[in-house]
């Protein structure tokens, strides 16, 4: 008895993602048929909304694909295989692209009204896989946290940027049409598509957001490897972080003070680069590559268990900049 009862006990973890993935697949599975009846019944000039007009097909096909190759991994430890730390890895990196499609899924459908049950399903779904993968991560890793925050983070910021490319693209094909991501006359970014600040270097500044972003995933997906970096590698790489922290804190300024708006993707890039510079800065500091006196090591080490804490608070400071320049709550 004792045996079986441990035996369970360790496929527990595979059970769960197991249940959680096939009741992901189900629903998105009954979602694409939904949106495919939808625009059969629409007929000749059935229009798409949401991340279904933007991907082009139901974007319940995408989240079923996810779902699926999560199933399938956890269905095979299940089934008796052997998963090294790379697989759990993989299925770390797939529902965290899956919350983070989730997420922009379910901005686009409040944005266009078209909020239903299957995208807050899916996203639960999505989310509860993510919080069983990370809770079954590798053991003897500490740094696997890390390395899966730049990934997240890298993709996040990669894809704002590459909206601000698309919709940039889309000014310069017909300029007399409003970007897509124009809500309100306060939360919009063709103004700031437009002006000098959003290309302060002679071309757009998202291009620079895409080659950068691009650079965190693959330390990400480095460090989630188990690769090791030299000193100078993690100074360069920090001075990286801080410059793009530079380029946001301006940006920010120029957006609440002179250009009096509030883009979208501009927010998500803030979103993700304010903590992705807490995070690496703080980490280097407690690790020692970056120069600091010994016995601060653990002051660092601490302050690093606070990435949350220090990240919110600087979400509050520009929060608190953008009402009392621009009343946000009043005119959001």
């Amino acid at each position: 008895m004792p045996p079986i009862l441990t035996q369970t006990h360790a496929k527990r973890p595979a059970i769960i993602l197991a249940v959680v993935t096939a009741l992901g697949v189900l629903v998105s599975f009954v979602a694409t048929i939904v949106a495919f009846r939808g625009i059969e019944a629409a007929g000749e000039g059935a229009s798409l909304i949401g991340a279904d007009n933007e991907l082009g097909y139901p974007a319940a096909g995408f989240a079923l694909i996810l779902f699926a190759l999560m199933f399938a991994v956890a269905t095979a430890e299940l089934a008796g295989a052997v998963l090294s730390a790379g697989w759990r890895i993989a299925v770390l990196l797939v529902s965290s692209v899956g919350v983070l499609f989730e997420v922009w899924t379910l901005y686009l459908a409040l944005v266009g009204s078209a909020l239903n049950v299957f995208l807050i399903l899916q996203f639960l779904l999505m989310l509860a896989a993510l919080v069983r993968a990370f809770l079954s991560r590798p053991a003897g890793r500490s740094d696997l946290g890390f390395g899966l925050f730049l990934t997240v983070a890298g993709a996040a910021g990669f894809f704002a940027a590459l909206r601000l490319t698309v919709e940039k693209v889309g000014t310069f094909i017909d300029p007399a049409t409003a970007p897509t991501c124009n809500v309100s006359v306060l939360v919009q970014c063709g103004k700031n598509l437009g002006s000098w600040q959003g290309s302060l270097f002679g071309f757009p500044n998202p291009l620079l957001g895409i080659g950068g972003w691009l650079a965190v995933i693959a330390v990400g997906i480095m460090v989630l490897g188990g690769l090791r970096f030299a000193r100078w590698f993690w100074i360069t790489f920090n001075v990286g972080v801080a410059g793009a922290l530079a380029l946001v804190c301006w940006l920010i300024y120029q957006s609440i003070f002179s250009l009096a708006t509030l883009c979208p993707w501009c927010m998500a890039t803030w979103a993700v680069t304010i903590p992705t510079f807490w995070l690496v800065t703080l980490y280097n500091l407690k690790m020692g590559h970056l120069p600091a006196p010994g016995r601060s090591r653990a002051f660092f080490a601490a302050a690093y268990g606070w990435v949350g804490l220090l990240t919110f608070t600087s979400y509050v400071v520009v929060f608190m900049l953008a009402q009392l320049q621009l009343d946000v709550i009043h005119r959001w």
